[in-house]
Formats: C-alpha cells, structure tokens, sequence
C-alpha cells in the first residue's frame, strides 16, 4: 500500500487526491513543520509531500502523479485521468503542458508571493519579489482565461486528467491564501467545479 507523507494545504494535496480518484487504498502520515528528524532521514531534501512504495521512497508531487498513473495505467486509462500508452502526440504535448504548468507556472510562484509578504516587514509588503510574481501570474492567469473561454469543462478538454489536479491545486492555494482577484471568472468557475468533486473533497478532508 502507497504511503502518503502529507502537510495539510500543501503539495501532498495532490497525491491523496489522485489515489481518491482512482479509489485505490493508502496510508497518510500526516505532519506538521518543522519536520522532524525521522522524516528528514527518509526525504534528505525534506519537501512534502513523500511518498513510500514498497522500497521505492520518491518526492516531487508531479513526478508522483505521473509515477503512480504509471503504476496503474490500466485503471487510469479507464477513468481517463492520465494519457497513453501511445497517445496522439499533440494531445500528449498538451497534457504534459499543463501537468506541469501547475507546478513550475502557477503554484511556485504563488507560494514566494504569499512566503514573501507573510515575512516581509509591514512597508516592504510590496517589494520587487511581490512585484515580480504578481506580473508573472497576471500574465499567465489571462493564458489560463483564454483557455476556458471555449466554454470547455476541464484544462485539457472534456477529460478530467492529473493535468487538472496540477492546475487546479495552485488555483485552490490562492484562494485559501486570498488571492481571489489573481483569478479571472473562467478560473474561478473551474475552481467551482473541481470543488464539488467528491474525490477532492475527500483529499482535502485529510
């Protein structure tokens, strides 16, 4: 059984919510920071969330996703959360596009803005880091409105995919952190809908 290292309202968000999607059994050990010494001897680089397979022990909530659709592509095809194993190359772009865009586009980002202005002093709330990020997640927040402007359901189509728990779990942490007005109203209707997902409801109960 999958073993899931998890910080609540953090990366491992994503892990728990991909196995509630494929409704496949697993572990949580919930933590808290700091992180404590029995985690920092299994992830030397300590980032959550972790995960452990066996004796296979691996980090990087993305590399996650795809290894574990990988380990279960079968069911992943079926519920058509994942693409493969010899998907159309275009589609394949596209999927691997967003899956990743979550990540390295929206949520680092979105992390050292609010890191930023919950440790800066009170007049250097808005400095050139803040100033930064806000330019850079402007510009691609209206890439994302003009994704959805084609009225479709999902960030790839009419599938839900892990490319969608990627997007979506950024989307989620600026709305917990209160950056609402980073999101356009195509953004925040798929945030909508994501939330009325039982399998992300589940996940975000842990």
């Amino acid at each position: 059984m999958i073993k899931i290292y998890h910080v609540p309202n953090t990366r491992s968000l994503r892990v728990i919510w991909l196995m509630e999607e494929l409704e496949e059994p697993y572990e949580v050990e919930t933590l808290s920071f700091p992180l404590d010494d029995s985690f920092r001897a299994l992830s030397p680089t300590t980032s959550i969330p972790a995960i452990v397979d066996g004796d296979i022990v691996m980090g990087e909530s993305i590399a996650i996703l795809q290894y574990l659709t990988g380990r279960r592509l079968q069911k992943s095809l079926e519920l058509k959360i994942t693409v493969g194993p010899q998907p159309d190359p275009a589609a394949y772009a596209e999927h691997l596009q967003y899956l990743h865009m979550g990540e390295s586009s929206l949520l680092a980002p979105l992390a050292l803005l609010v890191v930023t202005r919950k440790r800066a002093p009170g007049d250097q709330q808005s400095n050139f880091t803040t100033e930064l990020c806000e330019q850079r997640l402007t510009t691609r927040m209206e890439a994302l409105e003009k994704r959805f402007a084609d009225g479709r359901t999902w960030i790839t189509g009419g599938d839900f995919t892990i490319a969608d728990i990627s997007i979506a779990s950024a989307l989620a942490f600026a709305r917990l952190s209160g950056l609402d007005s980073l999101l356009g109203p195509g953004a925040s209707a798929y945030l909508d809908r994501i939330e009325a997902r039982t399998a992300y409801q589940r996940a975000v109960g842990q």
